[in-house]
């Protein structure tokens, strides 16, 4: 079963999200950048890497970017091949290009989910990477 990171400030879009994904993956969840870091780390470490994050780009302290910049540092000095790090979908309310791009070019985030989300959204996104079959 796929092994999944939420990370979002608001409780409901946190929710929300666990939910849609309980049939599809095992999942942690991450109201902060630091938060969600740790836990990137300590299962990087324990040599069970997640293989997707749901990652807001607005979060206190360190923003969503700083996070995933943070991520692939550590994905880098693990020394985990590019096909085995984490796919990253940016999550956000905000239509911003600027951090869209930085998300893609720097933290090699492979998709983009404005707010609010749907429900087949979520699994869609989710087969269109390869994570989980379609049905």
């Amino acid at each position: 079963m796929l092994r999944a990171l939420v990370v979002d400030d608001a409780p409901v879009n946190r929710e929300f999200l666990l939910l849609a994904l309980e049939s599809l993956a095992r999942c942690d969840a991450a109201a902060s950048g630091e938060e969600a870091l740790a836990l990137f780390e300590r299962a990087l470490s324990g040599g069970l890497p997640y293989e997707a994050v749901f990652l807001d780009i607005m979060l206190p302290g360190m923003n969503g970017l700083q996070t995933l910049e943070r991520m692939r540092t550590a994905e880098d000095a693990a020394g985990l091949p590019e096909p085995a790090c984490a796919r990253v979908i940016i999550t956000t309310g905000l239509d911003d290009d600027h951090a869209a791009s930085r998300a893609f070019i720097s933290g090699r985030a492979v998709s983009y989910m404005t707010k609010p989300f749907r429900l087949r959204q979520i699994r869609e996104e989710l087969v269109k990477l390869g994570l989980v079959e379609a049905g």
